[in-house]
Formats: structure tokens, C-alpha cells, sequence
């Protein structure tokens, strides 16, 4: 849901080095105007809802999101990941994300493959892929 992909990318925007360089699925600036480098693009997934009762409905929702922070060296995308990694996860601990009208539980933090190099960008860029997401259930 887009209230969901809203929090995480403000959440991420909220980092002083990624402010206004967080998009959702596509680096493109409104304005034409060059992406600046580091960013983050987030792709949304709805994730899989669940019942929380045998015969009820479907309310548990699962969303959850492939995040690549590009950087022009591996250094700086690595850096970029733990900035938002750092964000989500404090203390060992997922934050719990605040959602009008939903009982979130905490956010996980995930990497599941080491990072590349995007050879058709000019100059070349490498990019970290992440994986977040969380549960929730309405109020």
C-alpha cells in the first residue's frame, strides 16, 4: 500500500545525506534535473496478506520493499545502505513504523545478495540491494 511505501521513504528521506535523493521504483527528479549520487530506490511490494483467524478474513498485511542505495564506488553505496540500515534498525531492534489506523510490528532488515556494478549508467555505479519490510494489522 502506498501509506506504507510513504513512511519508509520519508523515513529514509529523514537522513540528512539522502534528503531528496530517496525515489520510489525510478531515479528520475520532477524537475529534469540530474540525480544526484548516493541515492536510494525503493520498489514497493504489497507483500502477501494473511487471515489472523482460521475462517477470518485476509487483514494481516506483509509490505515490503527491495531498497538499492547507488553510490559511484562500493564504498559509498555500502555507506549509504548502513546510513538507512542504521535508521531502521536501532539498537539491534526494528523501529515500529507509526501508520494511521494499523498496529504495525517492528521493521526487518535484510541482504540477500552481495552487491554489483550498473555498467549501462555513465559513469558506471554500484549498488547495494537491501530488503525491509513489516507486519501489520488494522485497529
Amino acid at each position: 500500500m502506498r501509506v506504507h511505501t510513504n513512511w519508509l521513504k520519508s523515513t529514509i528521506n529523514a537522513i540528512p545525506q539522502l534528503t531528496n535523493r530517496v525515489y520510489v521504483s525510478l531515479a528520475v527528479n520532477a524537475d529534469k534535473s540530474a540525480v544526484k549520487i548516493p541515492y536510494a530506490v525503493i520498489h514497493p511490494a504489497d507483500g502477501s496478506d494473511q487471515s489472523d483467524r482460521l475462517a477470518g478474513p485476509a487483514v494481516v498485511a506483509h509490505p515490503r520493499w527491495v531498497v538499492h542505495t547507488v553510490g559511484l564506488t562500493a564504498d559509498q553505496a555500502q555507506e549509504t545502505a548502513e546510513l538507512i540500515k542504521a535508521r531502521l534498525i536501532v539498537g539491534g531492534f526494528g523501529v515500529v513504523p507509526v501508520i494511521a489506523g494499523e498496529h504495525p510490528c517492528a521493521v526487518w532488515y535484510s541482504v540477500p545478495q552481495p552487491m554489483d556494478v550498473d555498467t549501462d549508467a555513465s559513469p558506471p555505479t554500484i549498488f547495494h540491494t537491501a530488503e525491509i519490510g513489516f507486519e501489520s494489522t488494522p485497529i
